[in-house]
C-alpha cells in the first residue's frame, strides 16, 4: 500500500515527444504552406506516413505506461492521426457530393 502511494504520475520524455511529432504530423496534413502530404510527392506521403506510425505508437506507449499522465498521449494520439482523419474527411465529402473528384484532359 505504501508503494502505491510513492508512484506519482507525470509527463515524460514519451509523451513530449510523440506530442512534438503529433504537432509535426498535423502541421504537415492541414496547414497548406508547409504541406507535405496529399500534394503528389510520394516522399512527403512516406514521411508523414512514417511520422504518423511513430506517433502514434509512442502515444500508445505513453497512454499505456502507469507512470504517465494521459493527457498530452491521448491529444498526441488525436494530432498523430491525422493523415487517417484528413483521408476519413476527403472520402466523406466525396461521398456526399461537396466536393468533386478532379478531371484532367487529355491534349
Amino acid at each position: 500500500m505504501e508503494n502505491e502511494a510513492c508512484i506519482q504520475k507525470r509527463y515524460g520524455v514519451i509523451s513530449f515527444t510523440s506530442f512534438i511529432i503529433g504537432i509535426i504530423c498535423f502541421f504537415t496534413v492541414f496547414i497548406t504552406p508547409i504541406r507535405m502530404a496529399n500534394i503528389g510527392s510520394m516522399t512527403g506521403d512516406y514521411i508523414t506516413f512514417l511520422l504518423t506510425i511513430a506517433g502514434i505508437a509512442l502515444s500508445v506507449i505513453g497512454i499505456l505506461k502507469k507512470t504517465e499522465k494521459k493527457v498530452i498521449p491521448i491529444i498526441s494520439l488525436v494530432f498523430s492521426s491525422s493523415f487517417f482523419i484528413f483521408w476519413v474527411i476527403i472520402i466523406t465529402l466525396l461521398i456526399t457530393g461537396e466536393i468533386e473528384l478532379p478531371r484532367r484532359t487529355i491534349g
